[in-house]
């Protein structure tokens, strides 16, 4: 066992947890770093992977891999509201000392994952054609996007399981393990990368075996690791199917990072079905331009839900241990940190975009076509974060309503209704105009409600 994980076992017998005593920034600062770094390094790999097909394939390639980015999206979603909805009611459980509830919930959530993944895997690949034809997906482009996206389809079960070990980590206060293992399994896919499609040519193909064996070997990994006991829970097959009711528990906390997670899903479909009817001269390269913009954003965005891991772990427990307001003091440095990566993410996509395209293709006119439609499309990022702080908070006081609404409010609420509207309003320029005034209401909004729920919070317990 590691320190963190002592420490945390011992959390039964007193209340020294530095998750509850120690200083608030520092605390967050140790959740955040090593999941930060992790999923730099694990989303490293989407970024390469980019930059691999577009130069080692071609632009036409990075088109097709980005029209059915959405469907890998919303696979990824799923597992992740899984490990989430899990990682939420494991922390509060540890949190208030039930250990054996925890590892009730640790090793149920296994058969829910694997039930889950066989249900959408299955009707994704049954359903292809028709989400190729529900997407515009251009029809030259189709081939290439077969060859991606059905063995990540076929095999992403193994992501499923692999997810729910590393998120049993995390809600275990011990997030050097969970980095260990993705960021293993990032640099082994980027390796692989760069085997399957330079050195023996498989085409986008090979991308995506490079994905599920570095997936593959990372869950080898994550067992590994939970056999030494670098969790706080614990698996056991007599937990397997638990009450199913703890199986809507995971669900409903959840939730809110499959509407997040899914939004961003929908919202990359609509773009690629909007770029296909009503930018239909420049199609082929605008979905380029869009795709190789997305990986970047994907990238330089993953900080911020480090931070809301962060969050959502350091909540839980200091909720659990009626710790009301270093709750709230939670919560602020979660949107001070996050709202100052914000600023330097909006300069870096708002001013350098076409220096990054300029990294994954020499093609002029994708280039011009991405640098047009990034300073529109990410002037609103400062605010962004405020939706994933807030939802983060109210996942870790195990309140799903909340949760859900206020990052969900944001993509369902305001940005696709305007994605809709505003190219009939404006012309379709308004498709990126859709993005900053969503980002900045969204923002503030979740912002305020969530300081007025915790100043009663704190108010009703004193």
């Amino acid at each position: 066992m590691t320190t963190n994980t002592l420490e945390l076992a011992v959390l039964s017998d007193n209340k020294s947890s530095p998750l509850i005593t120690s200083s608030i920034f520092k605390q967050f600062g140790f959740l955040a770093l090593p999941a930060i770094l992790g999923m730099l390094i694990n989303g490293m790999y989407s970024f390469v992977d980019a930059l691999f097909i577009s130069q080692g394939i071609g632009a036409n390639a990075m088109a097709a891999v980005s029209s059915v980015f959405p469907i890998q999206m919303f696979l990824i979603s799923i597992s992740t509201m899984l490990g989430s909805g899990m990682a939420s009611l494991i922390a509060r459980y540890l949190g208030a000392k039930r250990q054996r509830d925890a590892d009730i919930v640790f090793s149920t959530s296994f058969l829910l994952s694997i039930i889950c993944a066989f249900i959408f895997c299955l009707f994704t690949f049954l359903a292809l054609d028709h989400i190729y034809e529900l997407l515009a997906v251009p029809l030259t482009l189709r081939d290439q996007a077969s060859s991606y996206i059905t063995p990540i389809i076929i095999f992403w079960v193994i992501g499923f399981i692999s997810n729910q070990i590393t998120e049993g980590f995390r809600a275990s206060g011990n997030p050097k393990a969970m980095m260990q293992v993705l960021s293993t399994a990032s640099i082994l896919n980027i390796i692989l990368d760069a085997l399957f499609i330079f050195v023996f040519e498989w085409d986008v193909a090979g991308a995506a075996w490079a994905t599920i064996i570095a997936v593959s070997l990372g869950l080898m990994m994550a067992i590994a690791l939970q056999k030494k006991g670098e969790s706080a829970v614990s698996f056991s097959f007599k937990n397997l199917t638990s009450p199913i009711k703890i199986h809507f528990k995971i669900l409903s906390l959840g939730l809110p990072v499959l509407l997040s997670h899914g939004g961003f899903s929908i919202t990359i479909a609509v773009t690629v079905y909007s770029i296909s009817t009503v930018f239909i001269d420049v199609s082929e390269p605008l979905i380029a331009a869009h795709g190789i913009l997305v990986r970047c954003f994907m990238f330089l965005f993953l900080p911020i839900i480090g931070m809301m891991v962060a969050l959502q772990t350091l909540s839980g427990y200091n909720f659990g241990a009626k710790q009301y307001q270093r709750v709230k003091q939670a919560y602020l440095v979660a949107i001070a940190m996050s709202a100052t990566w914000g600023v330097v993410v909006t300069g870096i996509l708002c001013f350098y975009s076409d220096t990054l395209l300029a990294m994954f293709t020499s093609n002029a006119n994708i280039i011009k076509l991405g640098a047009n439609i990034a300073p529109i499309c990410f002037s609103g990022f400062i605010t962004a974060s405020f939706c994933m702080m807030s939802s983060g908070l109210f996942q870790g006081l195990g309140k799903a309503l909340p949760a859900t609404l206020l990052d969900a409010a944001r993509t369902y609420v305001l940005l696709l209704p305007l994605m809709y509207f505003l190219p009939s309003l404006i012309g379709p320029e308004g498709l990126w105009f859709a993005f900053p005034i969503a980002d900045i209401t969204g923002g503030l909004f979740a912002f305020i409600y969530s300081l007025i729920y915790l100043n009663r919070l704190i108010k009703h317990s004193t």
